[in-house]
């Protein structure tokens, strides 16, 4: 059985940098639940933000292209051989816990909004890369 991760492979890397700024709001905001965030942008707090979420863009692929690109290749391998790996549940599973092995191993206590976000991000595209993948039987 052959398959193709490629599309979603190329959307997870894309999406990884702007995932991750996403998912790290989130954990400030669960982090201090009571604070109050005040979402009121002007101007120039708008012009900071398109550069920054540019600038995630291109370091959050530079990032994530070896972890998602290899983790797609084992799981669409594996998958192929058990189809009971094609499940889109096992995919995040598997990507949240790579991405739990590195950071755990950086931050033991898991303490930092940037472990969530780093699990989360990773388990998000993990899931991309499942819903791009597609699988051909060629033995007919």
């Amino acid at each position: 059985m052959r398959f193709s991760f490629f599309r979603g492979g190329l959307i997870a890397t894309i999406g990884a940098g702007p995932i991750f700024l996403l998912m790290f709001g989130l954990a400030i905001w669960t982090h201090a639940p009571g604070d109050t965030i005040s979402l009121d942008l002007d101007a120039r707090d708008q012009v900071v933000l398109l550069p920054m979420l540019a600038a995630s863009l291109v370091l959050g692929a530079l990032l994530a292209v070896l972890p998602v690109w290899i983790g797609g290749l084992v799981m669409g391998w594996a998958a192929a051989r058990n189809v009971g790996l094609m499940h889109p549940a096992i995919w995040a599973i598997a990507g949240g816990a790579s991405a739990a092995a590195a950071a755990l191993a950086l931050d033991p206590q898991a303490e930092s909004p940037v472990t969530f976000a780093l699990i989360a991000t990773a388990t998000l595209c993990a899931l991309i890369v499942r819903y791009g993948t597609r699988w051909s039987d060629d033995s007919a």
